[in-house]
């Protein structure tokens, strides 16, 4: 069993117009909803991969109870607590470039923390917990830190997709695994890389700071991990075209840890998780199984 933590879940309503025009009334020819949230995003391409998996995470209002209706009928189990207020809606118009309007999601209590705090320590002996996304905007960039302090359940193996301070400050209790992008890397040491021994320098960096395996995504170029006994390797991306790349590095976090669920080298769980990272940014939402397989055979 995988679990997630997703804190600032989302429904995500897409709409499709024939053009956008700001100031103007709009109509669309087509529109979407679905469960959103790095976390979530990883539980369900988990259930995909046949990988058992719990959702953890924050729900709220009306809007809470629909995600959690939408995840139920996805078959994926949830452990949710409830807070005032509403589950953002994030908004996406897709008209030529993608705009994005995201909302704020609920404020967390300290009670509510504390309520959080408790489903990870009730985990199982080195369960594996996957903390992922953005955190309420009134939460501070320590939060994901505080809820592993707090917990103190070092057995866990914990893996992190976050940027910023939220991925920075919870290195002082070694993560089993984090997962930067290039453009999050870049953002956490003040650098813009020109070579790709910057992108390895700098990934060693993390490990040096407590990161026990670091998985960098590059995009198009695929993905470099350096693992925790220091080794250096890397995937290169599969072929295809790119159709929309939200959701692509929660797959191959996904797709990752399921492969190390099974046994499988650190090498080749990092293919998987290109593969699925690939197969999800060439079609609109998270790959399926199938497809995540045929690049596998066919690369």
């Amino acid at each position: 069993m995988i679990y997630t933590l997703t804190c600032n879940p989302a429904l995500d309503y897409v709409v499709r117009p024939d053009k956008f025009k700001e100031g103007a009334t709009n109509r669309f020819y087509g529109e979407s909803i679905a469960p959103g949230g790095k976390g979530i995003n990883v539980s369900i391409m988990l259930k995909r991969l046949g990988i058992p998996t719990l959702a953890m995470g924050v729900a709220a209002g009306f809007t809470g109870d629909m995600l959690l209706q939408m995840l139920k009928e996805a078959g994926i189990r949830t452990d949710f607590i409830r807070v005032e207020g509403f589950t953002r809606i994030n908004v996406k118009i897709k008209a030529g470039r993608e705009t994005e309007i995201n909302g704020k999601g609920p404020c967390l209590t300290p009670q509510a923390e504390e309520e959080l705090v408790k489903k990870v320590v009730a985990l199982p002996k080195d369960a594996c917990l996957v903390l992922a996304g953005s955190v309420p905007e009134y939460q501070s960039g320590d939060f994901y830190a505080r809820l592993l302090g707090a917990a103190d359940r070092r057995d866990l193996r914990v893996v992190v997709d976050a940027s910023g301070a939220l991925l920075v400050n919870v290195l002082q209790y070694r993560p089993w695994l984090i997962k930067p992008n290039l453009e999050e890397l870049g953002e956490i040491f003040g650098v813009r890389f020109t070579a790709r021994q910057q992108v390895e320098r700098y990934a060693r960096r993390l490990c040096e700071m407590g990161a026990r395996n670091v998985i960098v995504s590059l995009g198009s170029s695929g993905a470099m991990m350096i693992n925790e006994a220091g080794e250096e390797m890397s995937v290169p991306a599969f072929i295809g075209d790119a159709v929309d790349t939200v959701g692509a590095g929660d797959a191959l976090v996904a797709a990752f840890v399921a492969a190390k669920e099974k046994g499988r080298t650190d090498l080749e769980a990092l293919r998987r998780g290109v593969a699925a990272g690939c197969a999800t940014a060439f079609k609109e939402g998270l790959a399926e199984r199938t497809e995540i397989d045929a690049l596998l055979r066919h690369a």
